[in-house]
């Protein structure tokens, strides 16, 4: 990407206010494009739901021509049992928009690519970035299953913060406990929650203790365990 346009090193006051109101229009414009396609925007996102998955797109404007898109898919399912998994499952009634912007939400790792470098027009750029969502969405997504998600995530000595989370959510969706299971458990020495690897999540408890993620998973997983014997 040494061919992208690139941004001074320092911006004059002028330029920064050129900056700022280009991006006001190209989200506006973006806007514009994204309604009746099946898209919403917010917050100089797109999103959607296409079946069984959810999609965003992130674009960002390079030095007066080009963006960088970055478009992260993700099954509808995910966050619901992340959620269920940390006791938050009132944050299913959250708009849409949620899933790509909030704060205790899984993000799988982004398709990032350069697009429209010759364009600078904000109309045209945005025409660019709604035609290579469409068409890259649907490519992806004849691509995408929980495996193929799972694959291309860290080996699990390697996976840390939200990528094991996300790893430990994968494989509970495709009933697989025992594999969960074993990523709930890290062997590290640190004795404070906040200073070793919590999944990425750690929550404050109205006892004053602290929960990590991977022990809320730990803890989920062996009341779903429970359950399913009381059923048999």
């Amino acid at each position: 990407m040494s061919n992208l346009p690139a941004w001074p090193a320092k911006l004059t006051r002028e330029q920064q206010r050129s900056v700022k109101q280009r991006g006001k229009d190209f989200d506006a414009a973006l806007k514009a494009k994204a309604r009746h396609t099946g898209w919403r925007f917010a917050r100089g996102e797109i999103f959607r739901q296409k079946g069984d998955w959810f999609i965003n797109v992130m674009p960002s404007l390079l030095w007066e021509r080009g963006a960088i898109v970055r478009m992260m898919v993700k099954p509808m399912a995910l966050d619901p049992l992340f959620w269920d998994v940390v006791g938050l499952s009132g944050n299913e009634a959250l708009p849409l928009s949620f899933r790509a912007s909030g704060a205790w939400v899984l993000r799988p790792p982004s398709i990032d690519e350069p697009i429209a470098l010759v364009a600078s027009e904000v109309e045209l750029l945005a025409a660019e970035i709604l035609d290579w969502s469409n068409r890259r969405a649907q490519t992806v997504l004849q691509n995408t299953s929980l495996r193929s998600m799972l694959a291309e995530l860290p080996d699990e000595q390697e996976l840390r913060g939200q990528h094991r989370a996300l790893a430990i959510c994968l494989n509970i969706m495709m009933n697989d406990l025992d594999a969960a299971n074993i990523l709930c458990e890290v062997n590290d020495p640190t004795p404070h929650p906040l200073m070793r690897d919590a999944g990425g999540f750690t929550t404050h408890n109205s006892d004053g203790s602290i929960s990590t993620f991977l022990e809320q998973a730990r803890d989920w997983i062996a009341r779903k365990r429970l359950n399913e014997l009381r059923a048999v």
